[in-house]
């Protein structure tokens, strides 16, 4: 399929052939057969048979009953092209005189859609075909902010005087929890396009504050006449497009990446089925990824190929975020450490040794901890070294590092003890499993919110939810553990008993110091 900004002309023969098929004439009727003919004008192919029969025809007959439309879909169905891009911008075509808002998990992804929106009007040949006087309005708007089309078939003033009570742009891009919402009120298109992640599904806190937006903000922007359409893979039971589903005011499409059919030549784990994509999406690319996954019950392929969400409901973690703006960098912070070095660079540069783990976990100081970011890196005991030096000097309010005292960890302690001024703590398993270790510490701290995940995205945090997702069936568990033993040096937000406590045994307990009351006079 041709990336419709990436066409810079089109040839004389395939305007002549367009304009003998009819296609440039019917692609200029806002209906189901002319959008299929836009899609090959503008993007050079016709969009695959799922997206013509399952989701445009669907959306346009809902919209006749008085309804709007839910969509789910596979991951990498085309949603996006087909609809965020490739639909919208056909009714901006026919429809330039309206305000559409585009809704993503983030304002930069919103944005990166929404300025594809814009190179295609801009620059895509087959819509300077389609739609000759629908041009940028370069003057009143271009950009991320809000963009802005014109009619150069209509008078100036008249064009002025069309569009005077329209205080929105044509097109924006915002993420879901944008404040810019506020005060917007498309007439044209409200597209809902994946607003989930996995950090606000991770607890019912999380969700909860989306539907809450959802409802109190992104709907109340709607008027009577806006085409209201939501589409994405689903996350988890009452996420948005849940609860969208159970208004009783949309049409739900659900397309999954295959369906069973008694008979079909093409089987899949024993069960005859009928392919939605063949072309791309074949029996091969499915049973890839159906041996890649490795959560538990094969949870992610059912979630994000064949949208069953029965499968996730078998996770052990789930977890609430905190907001990374929000988080002090001298706050009372412990580090954990999970030990692992080797010599052996080639196993290093393969991945196939484990890898050594820094969890940086700071107190709040409302109660409870946030896991602010860490290390996870393959590296030799000298590199290893090094990270737990610097990372301690790093720290203003670094209260203590915590060392698993077992094998190696041990070895490694000794070893690095060497240097003065560290302040090292080394701690056994005791005999205790990642079982009892994980599931009896982790999970209910991060349940409950005891204890929260930054929402930064930085590669120790995308490697702990991945490992905190995939467990117990995932390949490393490294981060987890490096958790583990950062809580472990601050028994006080779990349990109340001072971390001193661990390191003085048999001493007289001194009288509490708050931390953030010495730190604030540094």
């Amino acid at each position: 399929m041709r990336n419709p900004n990436k066409l810079t002309e089109l040839t004389d023969e395939q305007i002549d052939a367009y304009l003998r098929a009819g296609l440039v004439e019917m692609a200029r009727e806002f209906s189901p057969r002319g959008y299929e003919a836009y899609t090959e004008v503008v993007f050079g192919t016709r969009f695959p048979k799922h997206v013509m029969e399952e989701w445009i025809r669907p959306i346009f007959e809902a919209r006749a009953k008085g309804m709007d439309s839910v969509i789910r879909a596979f991951r990498g169905a085309l949603k996006t092209t087909a609809l965020t891009i490739g639909f919208v911008s056909f009714f901006i075509g026919h429809h330039p005189t309206k305000a559409n808002l585009l809704i993503q998990v983030g304002d930069p992804i919103a944005q990166d859609n929404t300025g594809a929106i814009a190179r295609l009007i801009a620059e895509n040949p087959g819509w300077k075909l389609v739609f000759p006087h629908i041009v940028p309005d370069y003057e009143k708007g271009w950009g991320a902010s809000g963009y802005e089309v014109k009619d150069t078939s209509i008078e100036p003033g008249k064009w002025a005087e069309m569009n005077a009570s329209r205080k929105d742009p044509t097109f924006v891009g915002l993420g879901y929890a944008s404040r810019a919402i506020i005060g917007k009120h498309p007439d044209g298109i409200l597209l809902l396009d994946d607003i989930h992640d996995e950090n606000n599904t991770s607890s019912e806190k999380e969700l909860s504050n989306v539907i809450r937006v959802l409802v109190g903000t992104i709907l109340k922007a709607c008027v009577s006449e806006t085409w209201k359409l939501a589409v994405g893979t689903p996350w988890v039971e009452g996420d948005a497009l849940d609860y969208l589903e159970k208004t009783g005011l949309f049409t739900v499409i659900n397309t999954p990446i295959f369906r069973e059919k008694p008979g079909s030549p093409i089987v899949f784990n024993g069960t005859p089925i009928e392919l939605t994509w063949p072309e791309e999406k074949g029996l091969k690319y499915i049973e890839n990824e159906y041996a890649s996954d490795l959560t538990p019950g094969k949870s992610e392929f059912h979630r994000m190929l064949l949208l069953d969400l029965t499968k996730i409901q078998q996770r052990v973690f789930t977890w609430q975020s905190y907001p990374a703006k929000d988080i002090v960098a001298t706050w009372p912070m412990t580090i954990g450490c999970d030990y692992a070095g080797t010599m052996n660079e080639y196993k290093n540069r393969t991945g196939d040794n484990d890898y050594f783990a820094l969890a940086y976990v700071m107190k709040l100081p409302t109660g409870g901890a946030v896991i602010y970011d860490g290390v996870r890196e393959h590296c030799t005991q000298d590199q290893a070294e090094m990270r737990v030096l610097s990372s301690q000097a790093m720290f203003r309010g670094h209260i203590i590092t915590v060392v698993e005292a077992d094998g190696k960890g041990e070895e490694f302690l000794q070893t690095i003890r060497r240097n003065p001024g560290l302040k090292l703590l080394g701690l056994k398993t005791g005999g205790k499993g990642k079982a009892k270790r994980f599931e009896r510490v982790l999970q209910p701290a991060l349940a409950s919110g005891l204890v929260k995940i930054s929402d930064a995205d930085t590669p120790f945090l995308r490697a702990l939810r991945k490992e905190l997702a995939d467990y117990p069936n995932g390949r490393h568990d490294d981060t987890l553990d490096a958790v583990y033993w950062a809580l472990r040096g601050m028994p006080d937000v779990l349990t109340g008993q001072s971390v001193f406590d661990e390191i003085t045994v048999g001493k007289p307990r001194e009288r509490g110091i708050n931390p953030f009351a010495v730190l604030a006079k540094m």
